[in-house]
């Protein structure tokens, strides 16, 4: 599923078939206005973690909309699936 609003939590979708991203976003803008091939603004999860104190300092990233998948629909319910493994 491609993004359709902030704050989902998202991977890239690899082009190699082999490889596998674990590179976590949250959707920093609202995607809704923008084309599938049109990039929007993420914020990698680590970097989120890095400046917890001030996550306005997290470096902003900006990737292709087509290649992110969503792989929860808030930064919460992704934490609680930590403990469905």
């Amino acid at each position: 599923m491609i993004p359709d609003r902030p704050g989902q939590i998202c991977k890239m979708v690899s082009v190699v078939p082999d490889i596998k991203s674990d590179q976590v976003y949250i959707i920093a803008e609202d995607p809704s206005g923008f084309a599938d091939d049109e990039e929007i603004l993420v914020v990698n999860l680590r970097e989120l973690q890095r400046n917890v104190k001030y996550p306005d300092a997290a470096a902003r990233e900006s990737v292709r909309k087509n290649e992110l998948v969503v792989i929860s629909e808030n930064l919460e319910n992704y934490i609680r699936s930590w403990n469905d493994r």
